[in-house]
């Protein structure tokens, strides 16, 4: 926004009401003006932005020709209203005071622009600190615009499901939440300079008419209209409201004039708001062309009994000429004393400078779209989403949903096509097969979706694209709740409704068959992302019901589910990170795709729980212009070695299979009487096991760059069982030789860190032998599949098409081909891809979460999987007296400057990690609980490519994540200063 800090509005007590408005300019511009002129400033017509010249030209006549007081929009476009603003302010002899009927922001009738939630979406949020943000950004936006008044917040308390008109703009049917909710977008919206015009006083929320088409009735007694209805409107005036819009209703307790609306009546206004309840700011009518007024006056007497009974600003006459002549009669005849029309010119002026008007200049179109649609309005959007969902039925404690592995997940869509944002988000948390069906859809598909769904354990439905209409049921049809009534006879279902909590009475008794409710209260990204994110436990439920739903469901149901259950899909400000702070990271990543340090890469960041950062660049390999994917897996290199191995002996160390104070001898029969017997775990975890670096393996298989006779077959057989690339299978037995090398292969003199894949080999074998599993069977049972890793595998074609792996090299030298979606890795090749230091395929985000495990201690979503005595013990330092920086397993930064360390600089002592050949790294930093994941194939097209290394990418982009939290934090303190 042009205008971060706009000048709130003055404090009602400040404001000279007792001096009647006086100021030198509003005195000044009062003298101007004619009897007729003073009249038309207490007018406010219509003006629509989806007209024609002739419409305009019309309008620009008017306004120089009638002087009106303001104008009030209707729908259009955001830069057609700034252009007709300009050029209406330019055509008025005195400046127009702009209003809006934006109860949800501008968006309410402009195109174009994000929309905030409805009033009874943050009915159900808890505390009022988000909307008023919302009404503060709201603010920004009309004052963008050039709004003056914005005709909010609504204050009507929905007593009545029924109520046509108010329902979903209404905050609920408590007052106190009303009241509460309603005092905080007032202070966003005054804070940001505009002016706040509570409605529909005394209180629209318990009528069954719309008084756009007739005169609604409240028919309650004094004492409940009091208590009740105009409560909130009495906590806004206490706390500085500084509008009110009366209703067009008709209230026998107060008014009992029949047929005479609020709008219209001496008492409700003068005496009831004015001198009751002590207002003395700006009061308006609702529309005067509704038919709750027009139905029983005509043009220019329902405009001077609405003057009369003591509104200051006239909504949208029918008829100007007649309205402005009826009351010039009414002065001079006595009816109406020249004196209060002065007093209600000088607060409307008064008003008008209050909002800048006295200095106006013209508004500016360039960036309108991208001021009115910030970043901060996006982000606030999804805080206010997430803060709203509402579980309002939780048996068995079904959400979040815990057990993943195994279970048979459905996801279905009604109302929206599969891959819509509400599976797209489900399935980030766990392996899920999408449905859907229309809206209306037919009896036979119901009939087939049954059929489909029958083996599934658990169906997660979502119910989209619905209707604020009560009398439409909210879109919701019968053979929708028929559907996913008998779905839930026969397996669990989760339901989440993307409509107005109302919705559930229609459910009835069927809603009690559902295991889990979810109340998602609107359609859009947010809210299905949101609704996602609570059925998985990203994002916590919080919200409580601001409406009863009977008979099962009264006001403020609402459970609450565990904070940080699953990783949190959010925005870097969720997590104290300004976003402009990270476009380091982007440079950094782009820079090492043009120095061709690597064709592509992902980054995933996730900071205190939330990831925060998930991006892809590039491309899959330089030959082609197939972007990288979010979802696309590489080869990790030595990630495996933690993400695989390391957590898998971590997991043996806890069932007491295996002790870290042992020798790896002790584990591997095939190792008795040879001189790697000795060596302990704890050495061998930290590369001082007195291993050589490597063994050639593959070179036992070649003569003169040429397979060796015996060793390979083009085509598959019991002998020759190995597939090591496309039409290329090893001998079996091959792999007893491997392990023959290592045994044989000499150890180093001493007790020294020499990094080697040797001792990372054996570990492998070693997990096949304590579990009886290999060590993809192992990691896939205890970790990836219950946790959702559902893109982490070895040897990935055997479960997801070539089009998702990303090459990772051409082999000139041993397999003579493009390596795509067989493990880079020699060794690991010849091992049939499995193997304790290399093997493992992965995108970033699984990585991540693989990673935040760690960091939490071995806990993720419910369940413990590395005790946290047994993280700490593996992510320390073992031998420092040995200048060897490893933990177990894990790599660490140097322990002293002159070693060179493998992080940034920036990286605690407590952080711990690893990296890989192919272009990959992974660190967790448990003082700042970040997690940060780099992925690439820097080993396309051929390994010998080092830019990555020697450009430092990867470290630097770590360095970059580091410096944007600090930047950041350095911004919120001086902005509090």
């Amino acid at each position: 926004m042009p205008d971060p800090q706009p000048e709130p509005l003055l404090p009602v007590s400040e404001i000279p009401w007792q001096d009647g408005f006086s100021t030198p300019w509003v005195d000044s511009v009062l003298s101007t003006l004619s009897l007729d002129q003073r009249i038309a400033q207490l007018i406010v017509i219509g003006v629509h932005t989806d007209q024609g010249r002739d419409y305009y030209n019309r309008l620009e006549r008017q306004i120089r020709e009638w002087n009106p007081g303001g104008i009030m929009f209707y729908k259009g476009g955001p830069v057609r209203q700034v252009q007709i603003t300009n050029r209406l302010q330019a055509a008025a002899p005195t400046p127009l005071l702009v209003s809006m009927d934006a109860e949800w922001g501008p968006a309410m009738r402009l195109d174009s622009l994000i929309a905030f939630p409805y009033h009874l979406t943050m009915g159900a949020i808890a505390g009022e600190h988000l909307i008023y943000q919302m009404g503060l950004e709201a603010g920004k936006q009309l004052k963008r615009l050039g709004v003056h008044l914005s005709f909010a917040p609504v204050l009507d308390v929905n007593i009545d499901p029924h109520n046509p008109v108010i329902n979903f703009r209404s905050f609920g049917e408590n007052r106190h939440n009303v009241a509460q909710k309603g005092l905080a977008y007032m202070r966003g919206l005054q804070k940001a300079g505009i002016i706040a015009a509570a409605k529909h006083f005394p209180g629209h929320g318990d009528t069954q008419l719309d008084s756009h088409h007739t005169l609604p009735l409240l028919d309650q007694n004094r004492e409940e209209i009091d208590s009740i209805h105009i409560y909130p409107f009495r906590r806004l005036i206490e706390n500085g409201l500084h509008g009110v819009m009366i209703g067009h209703l008709e209230i026998p307790a107060l008014e009992p004039e029949k047929n005479l609306a609020a709008s219209l009546s001496d008492k409700i206004v003068n005496d009831l708001l004015k001198n009751q309840l002590q207002f003395k700011g700006l009061v308006m009518t609702d529309a005067l062309d509704m038919k709750g007024v027009t139905n029983f006056f005509k043009p220019g007497e329902l405009e001077l009994k609405a003057l009369l009974a003591g509104n200051d600003l006239l909504m949208i006459p029918l008829d100007f000429g007649a309205a402005v002549r009826t009351i010039k009669r009414a002065v001079e005849s006595g009816q109406l004393t020249a004196e209060v029309i002065d007093q209600r010119v000088r607060k409307v002026l008064y008003y008008k400078q209050m909002m800048g008007l006295d200095k106006m200049k013209p508004l500016s179109t360039e960036h309108l779209l991208e001021d009115m649609n910030s970043r901060e309005a996006e982000v606030l959007n999804s805080s206010l989403a997430k803060a709203a969902m509402t579980l309002v039925r939780n048996e068995d404690e079904i959400v979040p949903v815990r057990e993943i592995a195994g279970g048979k997940i459905a996801m279905l869509s009604i109302g929206a096509p599969a891959g819509n944002s509400f599976q797209s988000m489900l399935g980030n948390y766990a392996s899920l097969q999408q449905f859907s069906l229309p809206k209306n859809h037919t009896s036979e598909q119901s009939l087939q979706m049954l059929n489909w769904l029958k083996d599934f354990d658990l169906v997660i439905v979502g119910l989209h694209r619905n209707s604020t209409s009560m009398a439409r049921n909210f879109g919701i049809s019968r053979a929708n709740i028929e559907l996913i009534s008998n779905l839930a006879n026969r397996q669990d279902v989760i339901l989440s409704i993307f409509a107005n909590p109302y919705s559930l009475i229609s459910f009835g008794a069927d809603a009690l068959k559902l295991k889990g409710i979810v109340i998602a209260y609107q359609d859009g990204k947010h809210f299905e992302e949101a609704a996602a994110q609570v059925i998985f436990g990203g994002v916590a439920a919080r919200g409580r019901l601001p409406v009863s739903a009977p008979p099962y469901f009264p006001v403020y149901k609402g459970f609450n589910t565990l904070d940080n259950f699953r990783v949190e899909f959010a925005f870097p400000e969720d997590a104290g990170i300004q976003p402009r702070f990270l476009l380091a990271v982007d440079s950094i990543a782009r820079m090492g795709i043009d120095s061709m340090a690597y064709p592509g890469c992902q980054i995933a960041v996730i900071r205190d729980g939330k990831l925060i950062y998930h991006k892809a660049f590039g491309n899959k390999t330089y030959f082609s212009d197939e972007p990288v994917e979010l979802t696309d897996i590489y080869d990790l290199a030595s990630l495996t070695k933690i993400a695989a191995t390391t957590a898998s002996v971590m997991r043996l160390v806890d069932e007491g299979k295996v002790n870290i104070h042992k020798n790896i001898g002790d584990y591997l029969p095939l190792l008795k009487g040879s001189n790697k017997a000795k060596i302990g775990m704890r050495d061998l975890l930290a590369h001082q096991g007195r291993f050589r670096a490597w063994i050639s393996f593959q070179s036992n298989t070649l003569e003169k760059g040429e397979y060796k006779p015996g060793y390979f077959s083009n085509s598959y057989s019991a002998q020759y069982s190995v597939k090591v690339a496309p039409d290329l299978y090893l001998l079996g037995t091959f792999r007893d030789s491997i392990f023959q090398q290592i045994i044989d292969s000499p150890l180093q003199p001493r007790r020294r860190y020499v990094y080697s894949d040797l001792g990372f080999i054996l570990l492998g074998e070693m997990i096949y032998g304590q579990t009886g599993l290999s060590l993809d069977q192992f990691a896939e049972k205890t970790f990836y599949e219950p946790m959702g890793l559902s893109s982490t595998t070895f040897n990935p074609l055997n479960k997801f098409p070539a089009a998702r792996i990303v090459p990772s090299e051409i082999d000139t030298l041993f397999r003579k081909q493009l390596l795509h979606g067989y493990v880079n890795d020699p060794a690991a090749a010849l091992m049939g891809g499995i193997a304790g230091h290399a093997g493992l395929f992965s995108n970033a985000l699984d990585v991540a979460v693989l990673m935040q495990m760690f960091l939490q201690g071995g806990q993720y979503a419910g369940q413990q999987y590395i005790q946290p005595e047994t993280l700490r013990e593996f992510t320390r330092v073992q031998f420092a007296g040995n200048q060897n920086r490893r933990g177990l397993g894990f790599d660490k930064p140097a322990i002293t400057p002159a070693q060179g360390s493998p992080v940034c600089e920036s990286a605690s002592p407590l952080s711990f990690g690893h990296s890989g050949f192919t272009g990959t790294y992974a660190w967790i930093d448990p003082s700042e609980n970040l997690v940060y994941v780099f992925v690439s194939n820097r080993t396309f097209p051929y390994p010998s490519n080092r830019k990555i290394i020697q450009l430092d990418i990867r470290s630097a982009i770590h360095q970059a994540i580091y410096d944007a939290i600090e930047n950041s934090k350095s911004t919120a303190l001086s902005n509090i200063h």
